[in-house]
C-alpha cells in the first residue's frame, strides 16, 4: 500500500512540476514578445528563460513516457521564430509533428499553414 501511496505521490508531483514549468514558460513568451521593441535584450533574456523551461518540461515528460503536447508546441514554435535560440526549422517541424500527434490543434494549424506532412515520430529523438 505504501508503494502505490508514493508512486502516486510521485506522478502528482511531476504533473505539478510539468504545469508550472508550461505556464512559466508561457507568461515569459507573453512578456517577452511585449518587450521586443522596447527591451530587446530583456525580452531575450525571458525567451531563453521560457527555453529553459520547456526543455526541462519536455525531456521530462519524455523520460515518464507522458509527452507534453503544449510542452512540445510552444518549443517547436521558439524554434520556427527563432525566440532566444537560433532559428531550425527541422527541429521545429519534428516537435511540432509530435505535438500534432499527441492531438495539440495549434501546432496542426501551424504545420498546416506551413504545408507540412508530418511522418512518422519518435519521441526519444525529441530530447534536448
Amino acid at each position: 500500500m505504501k508503494k502505490y501511496f508514493l508512486l502516486l505521490c510521485i506522478f502528482f508531483s511531476f504533473n505539478l512540476l510539468a504545469q508550472n514549468l508550461y505556464f512559466d514558460a508561457y507568461k515569459n513568451i507573453r512578456k517577452a514578445k511585449k518587450l521586443v521593441i522596447s527591451n530587446p535584450q530583456k525580452a531575450n533574456r525571458l525567451f531563453i528563460e521560457a527555453y529553459s523551461y520547456l526543455k526541462q518540461l519536455v525531456n521530462k515528460s519524455i523520460d515518464n513516457e507522458k509527452p507534453s503536447a503544449n510542452g512540445l508546441n510552444l518549443l517547436g514554435t521558439m524554434y520556427l521564430k527563432g525566440w532566444g535560440i537560433e532559428k531550425n526549422e527541422q527541429k521545429a517541424i519534428k516537435l511540432l509533428c509530435a505535438a500534432k500527434k499527441l492531438g495539440n490543434i495549434k501546432a496542426k494549424k501551424t504545420l498546416e499553414k506551413l504545408r507540412i506532412t508530418c511522418k512518422q515520430t519518435n519521441f526519444k529523438e525529441l530530447k534536448q
